[in-house]
């Protein structure tokens, strides 16, 4: 049996949030949501997630901040966070496992999340 994993999901979209909650959970997951990038940072100090699905376009605090905020701190920059966003970006500019472009169904996620899970 594998151990058990918390996801975290950033996206400022709910059908998103839910989306991805609902199919993470189905597979076995512990599954956070935030709908924010502050939101975002404030479950990571408080859960400290195996793995955050992030968005970059979002209210308050964007999603290249928190990818700043995490690798700038020894007790955040080791948690794999992969970028799933509608942005047309370049891996190389960010400090992300992966770069997914929306739309992309969550069972596209799965064998990316495992492997980044065994990885890590």
């Amino acid at each position: 049996m594998r151990p058990r994993h918390t996801i975290l999901v950033v996206d400022d979209d709910p059908h998103f949030r839910g989306l991805y909650q609902t199919a993470l959970r189905f597979r076995g997951f512990d599954v956070t949501t935030a709908s924010n990038g502050l939101a975002a940072l404030q479950s990571i100090e408080r859960t400290r997630p195996s793995l955050v699905i992030l968005d970059l376009n979002m209210p308050c605090v964007d999603g290249w901040s928190v990818l700043r905020e995490l690798g700038s701190h020894d007790s955040t920059k080791a948690i794999t966070v992969i970028v799933v966003t509608g942005a047309d970006v370049d891996r190389a500019t960010l400090q992300a496992a992966a770069i997914l472009r929306k739309p992309i169904l969550p069972e596209h996620l799965f064998p990316l999340i495992e492997r980044q899970l065994r990885v890590a």
